[in-house]
C-alpha cells in the first residue's frame, strides 16, 4: 500500500492524506465544525439569502430570479443555492496543503475530492430534506415531499463532480479581504479573478444541474403538456436524472484528476504561495 502523501499549509505545517474515504470526509467534516466554520456559515448564509430574496422581494423580480415556483420548487432551488458556493468550485485552494500532498496520488486526490463534496453534501442536504418536509406537512402532499427530498437528496450532488474543473483550472486562496485590500496594486490576480471565481458557482453549479435535468423536464412536459404532473410522473423524472447524476458524479472527478496531473506542476507552484492571490 501507498503511504499517505505529505504537503506543507501555508504557515509550514506538514499535512498528510488519508488513506481511506471515510477517514478523508471524516476528517472535512471535523474541519468544518471547527474555527473558521467556513462551510457551515456558508451553507447558513446562502438558505438566508435565498430565503430572503424568496420572500421579500416583488413578485416581478422573484419570476426574474427563479425560473420554477410554488413551495416545492423553494426546497429544490435551496438546494441549488446552497451548493452554488466556493466549496463545490474551490476545492484545491480552500485546502492548498492537503491538495499539494495528494497531487502526485491520483488515488488520493480522487478521494480528497470526493470527500470535499460528500462533507458538503453531509452538512447542507439535511437542511434541504427538513425544508422538503416542512413544506410537504403545511401542504398536506407527503408523496410529492418525498420525492422533493430524494431529488434534493440526489440531484444537485451529480453536478459537483464537473463543478471541481473551474478550480482546478482556476483555484485561488481564501485570503482575507485586508490582504486582497493590501495586494491591490496587483489586482488582477487578487480582485479581478477573485471577485469573478467566487460568483462563478452561482453559475456553474445551477448549469450543471439544469444540463442533467433536461431529460427529466422533457419528460414532464412531454406528460404534462405544459400543465401539472403527478406524483408518478415527477418520480419518474427523478430516477431518470438520479440515474444520470450517479454516472456524472464519479465520471466528473476522474476527469478532474486527470485535469489536475496534467497540471499539477502550476498547481503545486500556485498553492504553496498565497500571494499568488
Amino acid at each position: 500500500m501507498r503511504p499517505p502523501g505529505r504537503g506543507r499549509t501555508h504557515d509550514g505545517e506538514v499535512t498528510t492524506t488519508t488513506t481511506s474515504l471515510p477517514g478523508a470526509v471524516r476528517a472535512e467534516v471535523r474541519r468544518a465544525l471547527h474555527p473558521p466554520y467556513d462551510l457551515p456559515l456558508g451553507i447558513a448564509g446562502n438558505g438566508l439569502l435565498l430565503t430572503a430574496c424568496w420572500t421579500l422581494l416583488p413578485t416581478r423580480a422573484v419570476d426574474a430570479l427563479f425560473r420554477f415556483q410554488g413551495p416545492f420548487a423553494f426546497a429544490m432551488v435551496l438546494a441549488l443555492w446552497i451548493y452554488s458556493d466556493v466549496p463545490a468550485t474551490n476545492p484545491l485552494g480552500a485546502d492548498a496543503g492537503h491538495s499539494i500532498a495528494a497531487l502526485d496520488d491520483p488515488a488520493a486526490l480522487r478521494r480528497l475530492l470526493y470527500a470535499k463534496n460528500l462533507a458538503l453534501w453531509l452538512l447542507a442536504t439535511p437542511v434541504c430534506v427538513l425544508v422538503a418536509v416542512a413544506i410537504g406537512l403545511a401542504e398536506r402532499k407527503p408523496v410529492t415531499a418525498l420525492v422533493t427530498a430524494a431529488w434534493v437528496t440526489l440531484v444537485p450532488l451529480g453536478a459537483l463532480g464537473a463543478a471541481a474543473w473551474v478550480g482546478i483550472r482556476w483555484p485561488y486562496h481564501p485570503l482575507p479581504l485586508r490582504d486582497r485590500w493590501a495586494g491591490r496594486r496587483q489586482w488582477r490576480p487578487m480582485l479581478l479573478r477573485w471577485t469573478v471565481l467566487i460568483l462563478a458557482p452561482f453559475l456553474v453549479v445551477p448549469f450543471l444541474t439544469t444540463v442533467l435535468t433536461v431529460p427529466s423536464l422533457l419528460l414532464w412536459w412531454s406528460e404534462g403538456r405544459g400543465g401539472r404532473i403527478t406524483d408518478r410522473q415527477f418520480a419518474a423524472g427523478l430516477l431518470l436524472t438520479a440515474v444520470l447524476a450517479a454516472v456524472a458524479w464519479p465520471a466528473g472527478h476522474r476527469a478532474g484528476a486527470r485535469l489536475a496531473r496534467r497540471r499539477r506542476e502550476r498547481l503545486t507552484a500556485y498553492l504553496a504561495d498565497p500571494t499568488q492571490g
